[in-house]
């Protein structure tokens, strides 16, 4: 019950948010010079800023819009978290840089750094994790009645210590990205954004053979909401849905199940802050409801 009460504490606290209002259309007037294609209305939430995935999202989930074209977006995020069963506790630092090639596609890369304990102090890790190379192609922008839509590929690197865990493969990894997304002001002034992402992963499938017996290939879904809380849209509510299916060999980070993350984030036209708390809920026997922190800061240039 303790995990729960924390997070309709969150969800209190978004709605607490929303008595504070001001405008920064001065701000918006500066922005006026963005892609109008790929920023159909740059007002409706400010700034679209890179997740810990590396690629324009929320928190965690992608979403179908790019970086314009010629804009650089480079973040620092922070994962951690403690679980009670199975009984590890793991940290990630991740830096991204996602550019805009044109108005339609953005490259990206992460690389990040791992620190795990798996319940002893003997089994204590740290190292450089993997590294991906991305890829996003809007296919379609938003219009009156359909969502933006938009496909991406990223190519895992194995730069991480596989003898002490910190490589999720061994020779390559494929993930495929097919996104959905819409953001909407309605009459009354309120603005939404919706965003669905499927993922298809491939670990070391490419190479297998009799000397990499842990090939896998599994799915993930991802929803996510994003509402602006004040008039000027800065301060944001963000509420994400994960989940995790078909993965046969499962990592500290990445198993079966399903998991809700609530956020909060706040922009400016060129910055971003964004912190939520991601409650698990593994497909693993015994297994408790623990919470990963995440936070995440980004510039626009």
């Amino acid at each position: 019950m303790r995990k729960f009460g924390a997070l309709l504490f969150v969800l209190c606290l978004f709605l607490a948010a929303g008595d504070t209002a001001f405008s920064m259309d001065s701000i918006y007037d500066q922005e006026e010079d963005q892609d109008t294609e790929n920023y159909n209305d740059p007002s409706l939430v400010v700034n679209r800023p890179v997740n810990i995935q590396g690629l324009t999202g929320l928190i965690i989930t992608n979403s179908a819009y790019t970086q314009p074209a010629g804009r650089l977006a480079v973040g620092l995020s922070a994962v951690g978290e403690n679980s009670n069963k199975p009984d590890y506790s793991a940290a990630q630092g991740i830096f991204t840089a996602t550019y805009g090639v044109t108005d339609r596609i953005e490259v990206g890369i992460k690389a990040k750094g791992l620190a795990t304990n798996l319940g002893s102090t003997k089994t204590r890790e740290s190292g450089i994790g993997d590294t991906d190379l991305l890829f996003k192609w809007r296919l379609s922008s938003q219009g009156e009645t359909l969502p933006a839509f938009a496909i991406g590929l990223a190519y895992t690197i194995p730069t991480g210590d596989a003898s002490k865990g910190l490589s999720d493969v061994k020779h390559e990894g494929i993930k495929l990205m097919l996104i959905g997304s819409a953001e909407t002001k309605m009459s009354d002034g309120f603005v939404i954004g919706m965003y669905l992402e499927g993922q298809i992963v491939w670990n070391d499938q490419i190479s297998r053979d009799s000397d990499n017996p842990y090939a896998d290939k599994y799915g993930v879904l991802n929803f996510g909401l994003l509402v602006p809380v004040t008039e000027s849209r800065q301060l944001q509510a963000i509420l994400e849905v994960n989940y995790i299916t078909k993965k046969d060999h499962p990592t500290l980070f990445d198993m079966n199940g399903t998991a809700v993350t609530p956020g909060l984030r706040y922009v400016t036209p060129r910055w971003n802050v964004t912190a939520g708390v991601q409650f698990q809920n593994r497909e693993l026997q015994g297994a408790t409801i623990d919470e990963r922190y995440i936070g995440t800061v980004s510039y626009l240039f």
